[in-house]
């Protein structure tokens, strides 16, 4: 199975004041897999470069909405909180889920979104399906987020990586570009193989 944070209590996400955090996101970080930690730990960064620096907003909002057709993928987005481990991997059984210090949609930095991959031939519950079919999506390929306040913003994939937890790989925050990064796992490879897709923004529908 694969992996995802979020907790949803009802209230809207804070949009203001948040100050990101430039530092890089350990896979282990954002959630558990088959009860071990993910974490994107290292020095190294996957950085997926922005042909639009200026694009982002000045209002921040909580994506709401992914949707790629190459992959017949429309999902809804949760948007915890919470930084704990053991509570995103309980909710990753609802769903993809926005790593909470990541950025919102209008928001220079980058968002991180994971949620679980299944290779079992029956899954009752098809969240564990959710990211299934990620890698199989390749560069120039379109995702897009859309917000409760009906905005929708387009991105371009740049790659689609194959990492595992046990290397020096991390995931940028910083807000030198604005772009999307989506996490799963790869569960024909073991426990610690994960796909970390990166995409860039392009502007908003």
């Amino acid at each position: 199975v694969g992996l995802v944070p979020y907790y949803i209590d009802g209230t809207e996400p804070t949009r203001s004041a948040k100050r990101l955090p430039e530092a890089p996101i350990a896979v282990t970080d954002l959630a558990e897999l088959a009860g071990m930690n993910l974490t994107l730990t290292g020095e190294g960064t996957i950085t997926a470069p922005t042909t639009h620096p200026d694009a982002a907003l000045s209002v921040s909002v909580a994506p709401a909405r992914i949707a790629i057709s190459a992959i017949d993928l429309d999902l809804a987005v949760q948007n915890p909180e919470t930084t704990d481990v053991e509570v995103l991997d309980e909710l990753l059984k609802d769903g993809p889920a926005r790593y909470a210090p990541s950025a919102q949609l209008g928001e220079r930095g980058n968002m991180i979104i994971f949620a679980h991959s299944s290779n079992l031939p029956i899954v009752h519950n098809k969240m564990y399906k959710a990211f299934n079919r990620i890698a199989e999506l390749s560069g120039g390929e379109l995702i897009t987020l859309s917000a409760a306040d009906g905005s929708t913003h387009l991105y371009r994939v740049v790659s689609v990586k194959k990492v595992d937890v046990n290397d020096d790989v991390s995931i940028s925050l910083a807000p030198s570009s604005t772009r999307l990064t989506l996490v799963t796992c790869d569960t024909l490879a073991g426990k610690s193989a994960r796909f970390v897709l990166d995409a860039e923004y392009v502007g908003i529908l």
